[in-house]
């Protein structure tokens, strides 16, 4: 009986200590987030502050429109439309000759950069200053692949009457998105976010040495992902054909490598596939390849590209619509 009653204290001691360790844990780290930026914890406070479920499979989720949060240090103000942008209806819209939208995902964001220094604000900066009556309107969504972002214009953004789209393409929209539910550690603890990210990264591994063989992968001509992605810009290019709407694709490179660059495959690809389908090209791999990708990225635990890399995106598109 003794015995029992000993067990019985040492199971409840230990059980404390596991207890104000892991507290301790929890604490620090919330600290810490606040002074020093994580970038996993950033994307986590993204998805809690910014993203609302959408009851479409194919979209996943949207923007909660109106709504803001300061993530990565910078603001992110999102309008009535669910897009980092000024409020705008088709009565804003029809004051400018060209009315461009920019679909894409956390690069067309802009993430982890004011939204001055996006692409879109630097086009809208040369337009004003190049006396262009334009307007380019941020629809750059995290966490979206090309299936995404095509069907989230078609369901709530086409009925705004935009004369141009550019498609911000990026290597990783192939990839097969699903939307996992968070279970409640996940929701609020940052320890249990930090655990989770590390053993996820520890499973994917994909290191600089593997990365190629990753993308490879992502762009077989039988990978579901690449077909649907090609089906569903298709399907755009089509929508735009018939209702009069011009529209591009930009293809940015991965800039977590650029001297060598090794994933040219993928330009090769997806211009003969925008040929096939007289899909207007633009290739950004010549802006950056050969460069360091330390000038050209947000930190070193963030390779999304910084305000240099968007100066240079920005310039570049507005040069080619000028001609």
């Amino acid at each position: 009986m003794l015995k029992l009653k000993n067990l019985c204290k040492l199971f409840i001691v230990m059980s404390f200590s596991i207890f104000c360790a892991l507290s301790f844990c929890e604490i620090f780290l919330r600290i810490k987030h606040n002074y020093i930026t994580h970038y996993d914890i950033e994307m986590w406070k993204y998805a809690k502050t910014l993203k609302i479920k959408n009851k479409n499979k194919d979209i996943g989720h949207t923007h909660k429109k109106n709504a803001s949060a300061t993530l990565q240090k910078v603001n992110i103000s999102i309008n009535n439309y669910g897009q980092r942008d000024r409020f705008i209806n088709n009565k804003i819209l029809q004051k400018y000759e060209r009315k461009f939208l920019i679909l894409g995902s956390s690069i067309a964001l802009g993430w982890g950069i004011e939204q001055n220094q996006t692409f879109s604000a630097i086009l809208n900066d040369l337009a004003n200053k190049n006396n262009k009556n334009w307007i380019f309107i941020n629809g750059g969504i995290g966490n979206y692949n090309t299936k995404r972002y095509v069907n989230n214009y078609l369901t709530n953004w086409s009925e705004l009457e935009f004369t141009d789209i550019i498609i911000n393409f990026f290597v990783n929209d192939t990839e097969i998105l699903i939307d996992k539910k968070a279970n409640f550690l996940i929701k609020h603890s940052h320890l249990a976010v930090v655990i989770w990210k590390f053993i996820n990264s520890y499973k994917s591994n994909l290191s600089e040495k593997n990365l190629e063989n990753y993308y490879k992968r992502l762009y077989q001509n039988n990978f579901v992902g690449f077909i649907q992605a090609k089906s569903y810009l298709s399907k755009l290019n089509n929508h735009c054909k018939i209702n009069n709407i011009n529209c591009s694709l930009y293809n940015m490179p991965d800039i977590h490598q650029l001297n060598p660059y090794k994933l040219n495959f993928i330009n090769k690809k997806m211009s003969v596939f925008s040929k096939s389908i007289d899909l207007e090209y633009y290739d950004l791999l010549n802006l950056f390849e050969g460069l360091s990708e330390k000038k050209f990225s947000n930190d070193y635990n963030d390779n999304h590209p910084n305000f240099h890399a968007h100066n240079l995106i920005g310039m570049s598109i507005f040069e080619n619509l000028i001609k």
